[in-house]
């Protein structure tokens, strides 16, 4: 359904270039959740905003590869036709803040309407009935009260709701959830992604979930895409991925993750240092810096390994190896 190949993307900034998505891959299939992780400054949330075309587009100083959706190439439609035919309609996005992506003087009802009578031609009752229903939906009770309320009216995990309940207005088909549950506590946490894995299933969505929080994606997602740097260092089914990491990256971030069972007042693991700065990316691994296991041999084009079926990883020094390796071929972005 989505298909991302050797995405590229790099902004001006007062300092210099910044080379922020570097060569990304992602294939999600029909009815899938893919999940996207790496820490802060990864580049997740500009890959995912690059998909529907939500980027300040006069600080891009370079753009390129393929964006795919139901074998349509998104890259080359014009802004109009994006908001018309693919934003809501086709593709829908869920932000990381909903206090920030709401409106807020304008009631819950008109920013449910809006884009149903603009751009569906619903009439006005029949968008507030749609939206009523909709809310229902997402679990929302006294539906009409929420919809002549302002956005700091309601909690944050109503907020969060309300937000699910505009993306899925126009009945789309491929759902982006930006860090949907960054802002909520552990409960409401587990209740906003059980009524997205609900929702997965009785409309047949498919799912790209971008998150810093390792538990939320082995848990939620079939597949899994690491990314650091811009780059994508591993990916494979979620299943084993966190299981038997191949790259030491991923290998960190899972020692890194809180589990229940540590004894009380246990010391958390960190990853030492910091994701380079994105304007002066290193040659070869941009993780040679923090790895363990790095050597000068980091420093060369990375070879890329299939571990196992499904599985890739870029890296010199994979923890699980491959008979046959196989070296990017664009040695200026050797670690997509």
């Amino acid at each position: 359904m989505l298909e991302i190949k050797d995405l590229r993307l790099s902004f001006r900034t007062p300092q210099g270039i910044a080379e922020v998505v570097n060569g990304v891959d992602i294939s999600l299939g029909a009815g899938r959740a893919h999940g996207l992780v790496g820490e802060s400054g990864s580049g997740k949330s500009v890959t995912s905003r690059a998909v529907l075309g939500l980027l300040p587009t006069g600080s891009i100083a370079t753009r390129s590869g393929s964006i795919r959706y139901d074998g349509r190439e998104l890259t080359d439609l014009s802004e109009d036709t994006m908001r018309k035919e693919i934003r809501g309609k086709e593709i829908a996005m869920v932000f990381q803040d909903p206090m920030t992506a709401l409106n807020p003087v304008m009631r819950i009802g008109k920013q449910m309407a809006m884009p149903l009578v603009r751009l569906d031609g619903m009439a006005r009752g029949d968008a507030d009935r749609h939206s009523a229903d909709l809310l229902d939906q997402v679990g929302i009770r006294q539906a009409d009260r929420v919809l002549k309320s302002y956005p700091h009216e309601l909690s944050g995990g109503q907020r969060q709701r309300v937000m699910i309940a505009i993306a899925l207005s126009r009945n789309p088909k491929l759902l982006i959830a930006d860090e949907p549950t960054t802002a909520l506590d552990v409960t409401v946490q587990a209740q906003i992604m059980d009524l997205l894995d609900r929702l997965r299933v009785e409309r047949g969505l498919s799912i790209l979930l971008v998150s810093h929080d390792l538990s939320l994606i082995a848990e939620r997602c079939d597949d899994v895409s690491v990314m650091y740097a811009g780059r994508i260092v591993e990916s494979g089914a979620g299943s084993s991925i966190f299981h038997e990491p191949s790259h030491p990256y991923t290998s960190l971030l899972e020692e890194a993750r809180p589990r229940l069972e540590d004894p009380p007042h246990t010391m958390l693991k960190t990853i030492p240092g910091r994701v380079p700065d994105l304007r002066m990316l290193p040659a070869g691994c941009a993780f040679q810096a923090r790895c363990p296991r790095a050597t000068d041999e980091c420093l060369a084009p990375v070879p890329v390994s299939i571990p196992a079926p499904g599985r890739r990883v870029v890296c010199v020094h994979p923890l699980t190896t491959t008979a046959e390796p196989a070296t990017v071929p664009n040695a200026e972005a050797v670690a997509q």
